[in-house]
């Protein structure tokens, strides 16, 4: 894990995705998402409870720094999930940073092809997706609306 310190005095950190949170990824993304050059990073600029995902990384205020978040509670896991969304919009050509300037919505109604949402609400909506699968609640509706999910797939994170 690289560490720098910045004029704010807080430690920049900086690592790759833990085995754990490639397992969390593959669950949910498959081979839909390419895992291996994303970072998670600290930047002072972020605002505290907030991330980012403007460049295929993710970044978190310092204080959220979490070393791995496969072993962190079910909501920073979701957490991760949602933010990792936007790396898989990026990787699909979709403009991440335009599309969040222009549509800060997160609430969504399914029933629309999922390109029709907006890119916060395709995050939430993915998002909301593992948190039900975690929990053994049904996800058939997010599983017919979510178009790269790994159905077959059963997570090893929470009974």
């Amino acid at each position: 894990m690289g560490q720098q310190w910045t004029d704010r005095t807080q430690p920049v950190k900086s690592r790759a995705l833990t085995p754990g949170e490639v397992a969390m990824a593959h669950s949910v993304f498959g081979k839909q998402l390419d895992v291996s050059e994303v970072q998670i990073k600290t930047a002072f600029w972020v605002l505290k409870n907030y991330a980012v995902s403007p460049n295929g990384n993710i970044y978190f205020h310092p204080r959220d720094w979490i070393e791995d978040f496969s072993k962190a509670s079910l909501s920073k896991q979701g957490w991760l999930i949602h933010e990792l969304t936007h790396v898989w919009q990026l990787q699909q050509g979709l403009k991440v940073v335009r599309g969040a300037l222009i549509n800060r919505r997160y609430d969504y109604v399914l029933g629309q092809s999922f390109f029709k949402y907006g890119i916060e609400q395709q995050a939430r909506m993915v998002q909301d997706y593992y948190l039900r699968r975690e929990r053994g609640q049904d996800c058939q509706a997010w599983e017919a609306c979510i178009p790269f999910l790994q159905t077959s797939q059963t997570s090893t994170y929470r009974a």
